[in-house]
């Protein structure tokens, strides 16, 4: 793969092309943004980059030193990722810098990714942070990381930050028919679902319960207005119970998707619509909620999401915003 490959991060590329071009290579980078962007595709690419033998500024992609690095055995190229748990250890950082002791055995370069660096433990952050104050000058360390909240900022201020955006929908679209998914349709629905990351849209298209369960949910909310309290538990039940067994299906997403997407069809905006195998509902959706009430259905929706991700029982939130939304007392 070349840059040119990596679709809609001009920006990010362009700030690493200019590196290799002039020569100045820094010995840390930051990359961030949401999962499933390319910054692991990225960091790899640049890896290539650097090591190629067949030409400078790109990868070949045909030398030795490439092929090694697409079959996962290049010597001077190492990635750190989480092995247990839901963190980096210290004990992994060691490993590391025990690895960056030792010159590189084939070329200029040392390179180590870590992967989720915003998950290290604050021993292994420390730990790294001495190895960034002090670098050899033959070893480059680049971190991934979704956000910078969660690192220390004396880590971020000794990397060079590269951010990559999230796609556009039509980029998205163009990967997955590029990457051979046929479905035009289901290909144009996921791409508007995936909030801007070919990682998770590649991943609903390979989901075989995604679509049924995206039926099941979009029948509920087009009948929600019309359903009794039984009605609702039962359907949160289930829902919960989907859930626990496949935590990244993208809930919240798809709900307020269908919200969104009724204010575009209020406001005269079809083309817009990403769930446009239901535009059926909407005009008599329409004419259930005002916009007012559309707005505030988004509001509550995101509060819940939160609510939940700070530890909030999944199944009780579940079901008090879906009977305000019910009764339209979303306030």
């Amino acid at each position: 793969m070349a840059f040119d490959k990596l679709l809609g991060q001009e920006t990010a590329i362009r700030l690493l092309k200019d590196d290799l071009d002039s020569g100045r290579i820094h010995h840390a980078y930051l990359f961030t943004g949401k999962k499933g962007v390319g910054k692991r595709t990225l960091a790899l690419e640049f890896a290539r980059a650097l090591f190629c033998h067949g030409q400078e500024g790109e990868a070949c992609g045909n030398c030795l030193a490439c092929r090694k690095i697409d079959h996962s055995n290049h010597p001077d190229l190492s990635i750190v990722r989480i092995s247990e748990g839901d963190s980096i250890k210290i004990e992994q950082i060691r490993e590391l810098q025990r690895e960056l002791a030792f010159r590189p055995y084939e070329g200029q370069w040392k390179v180590f990714i870590i992967e989720d660096a915003d998950k290290m433990t604050p021993e292994a952050a420390n730990s790294l942070l001495k190895t960034l104050e002090e670098p050899p000058a033959y070893g480059l360390i680049i971190l991934l990381a979704r956000e910078t909240e969660s690192l220390l900022p004396t880590i971020i201020s000794r990397c060079h930050l590269i951010q990559l955006n999230p796609l556009s929908a039509e980029n998205i679209e163009q990967l997955l028919l590029e990457a051979g998914y046929g479905d035009k349709e289901k290909v144009r629905l996921i791409a508007g679902l995936a909030a801007g990351s070919p990682g998770e849209a590649i991943k609903l298209m390979e989901d075989e319960d995604f679509f049924q369960q995206r039926e099941k949910l979009y029948d509920f909310l087009a009948r929600l207005p019309e359903l009794t309290e039984l009605d609702v538990f039962q359907y949160v039940d289930e829902l919960h119970g989907f859930i626990n067994n496949k935590e990244d299906f993208p809930t919240f997403n798809l709900i307020l998707n269908w919200y969104r997407d009724i204010i575009l069809y209020r406001m005269a905006c079809p083309e817009q619509v990403v769930t446009s195998d239901y535009l059926d509902y909407y005009s008599r959706l329409c004419e259930y909620y005002s916009l007012e009430e559309l707005l505030s259905v988004m509001d509550l929706v995101n509060t819940i999401k939160r609510y939940i991700d700070s530890n909030v029982k999944v199944d009780l939130a579940l079901q008090v915003m879906f009977l305000k939304i019910r009764t339209k007392r979303v306030n």
